[in-house]
């Protein structure tokens, strides 16, 4: 609810399965992945997806405070869940904002839609 409030565009997926489907059926401009995904964690999720688009920055979020190095070699950046949400949100108007930078203009100036989340 709190990106919808911000304007994005929000998709949300309950398993990994179908957060895999929705990003390959979807553009998407960023994706938040909890690191505890039912049959498939996040780090798996998020090495599937930078391979198919490694352009789009992935987030990983978790309660846990001692992730395995491993599971974050895939992700751009750790959210703890016990971030405020102002915080959250810097940190993923900063990551948009990396992407488009390096985003040719001509691909930007097609794209004409909101910014979408997965």
């Amino acid at each position: 609810m709190l990106l919808e409030e911000r304007g994005y565009q929000v998709l949300v997926a309950t398993s990994g399965e179908e957060a895999l489907q929705l990003f390959a059926s979807h553009p998407t401009d960023l994706v938040l992945v909890d690191y505890h995904m039912p049959n498939m964690n996040g780090d798996v999720i998020a090495k599937r997806m930078k391979a198919s688009q490694p352009d789009v920055p992935v987030a990983m979020l978790s309660s846990d405070e001692a992730i395995p190095e491993s599971a974050l070699e895939s992700v751009d950046v750790f959210i703890s869940k016990s971030e405020s949400p102002t915080s959250l949100l810097e940190i993923v108007e900063y990551l948009l904002d990396l992407r488009f930078l390096f985003t040719p203009f001509d691909v930007l100036q097609n794209a004409k839609r909101p910014r979408k989340i997965a």
